[in-house]
């Protein structure tokens, strides 16, 4: 009976442990799906960003020489600097018109902003606050008004 308890804990030990591993890796998020020209743009980015640094491994290591690293590196780079253009580009005719419009609408009314609104803010009252009180003379903390002694070191204060 007992072997048969432990075998079964055991078994659910297991999965617990190795069921995240086991799993298959959801490649989507919610609702939302990629283009799949974009997608393969990405992945043309990784690779060249991993071949990159493939490159400068194989440079640090002795198996590139300087000569030959610059040269792949640079080819590198100017693809890498392609496919970003690319998905720049892609992106930019995937986003809707009427988004890119609200976004510098809501811009144009926060520039337009009151000037109350601009000049009151909590950390120009607190310095007012601060420099109407003082500062101690033994150890430099902030008092308030109204203190007959440091808050920090316990220094009798004048009045």
């Amino acid at each position: 009976m007992w072997i048969l308890v432990s075998f079964v804990l055991t078994l659910i030990a297991a999965a617990v442990i190795f069921g995240p591993y086991l799993r298959q890796p959801s490649l989507r998020l919610g609702n939302t799906s990629i283009d799949p020209k974009l997608a393969a743009l990405y992945s043309r980015r990784d690779a060249l960003y991993q071949a990159l640094r493939d490159a400068k491994f194989d440079l640090e290591t002795g198996k590139l020489s300087e000569e030959d690293y610059a040269r792949q590196s640079t080819l590198l780079k100017h693809q890498a600097a392609d496919v970003l253009r690319s998905i720049d580009q892609l992106e930019a005719s995937l986003i809707a018109p009427e988004l890119d419009a609200r976004i510098e609408k809501m811009v144009a009314e926060r520039r337009h902003e009151p000037d109350e609104l601009k000049r009151s803010t909590p950390r120009a009252e607190t310095s007012a606050r601060s420099a109407a009180a003082g500062f101690c003379t033994q150890c430099g903390a902030i008092l308030t008004p109204g203190d007959r002694f440091c808050g920090k070191c316990g220094q009798p204060l004048r009045n």
